[in-house]
């Protein structure tokens, strides 16, 4: 992929990512997995495991680790700065009418807002859903997966030592991560390579 294309993907999944994580990762599985498919499922998935682990926004460092993999560091900086500049654009602009803006909208902005806020809900579910089956092939990996949801909702633990805590199982048992593949797990593969025989 050259860089004008990446530029412009970034550029369009900035322009339509409201709603936050959820979102962006729907968006960066529609067009760089689905449509594009120079990425896979488990590609995302990865970025999205690796940032887990680092302070501020998840979103924007798997946006810059994705560019990488596709565009080396040039990629990575033209990604961010592509997804960044439409929001920076738009809370410019909207700071800057804010008042008129909470007028016009008066009673309507809190039921909109709830409204807005319920459907990108449904959506992160529907994304790591469909994220999460590439790469949970194994019982193993499905009992870890479970288990940090509910230790997530549960407790409320930092996402960071749950990747952590399941990287470490990872490192003790590699084998039941390997074996035993739970069927219909199979990711798509990019253009240009073959899949795995």
């Amino acid at each position: 992929m050259s860089l004008p294309q990446l530029w412009w993907l970034f550029i369009k999944i900035g322009l339509a990512a409201f709603g936050g994580l959820g979102v962006t990762l729907s968006l960066i599985e529609r067009y760089l997995v689905m449509d594009r498919r120079v990425l896979t499922a488990k590609d995302v998935t990865e970025a999205l495991t690796y940032t887990k682990l680092l302070p501020g926004s998840t979103g924007v460092q798997v946006v810059g680790y994705l560019g990488y993999r596709l565009g080396g560091w040039p990629g990575a900086a033209l990604a961010t700065l592509a997804f960044l500049l439409p929001a920076f654009l738009l809370i410019l602009i909207l700071s800057v009418l804010y008042e008129e803006i909470a007028a016009g909208l008066g009673n309507a902005a809190t039921p909109a807002l709830r409204g807005l806020t319920a459907a990108v809900a449904g959506i992160l579910v529907a994304t790591i859903y469909r994220l999460g089956k590439p790469a949970v092939t194994t019982p193993a990996g499905a009992v870890v997966a479970v288990a940090a949801c509910a230790l997530g909702i549960a407790f409320r633990m930092n996402p960071a030592w749950l990747v952590l805590a399941a990287g470490v199982f990872g490192i003790l048992m590699p084998q039941s991560f390997t074996q035993e593949q739970i069927s219909g797990t199979e990711a798509p593969t990019p253009k240009g390579e073959s899949a795995p025989q």
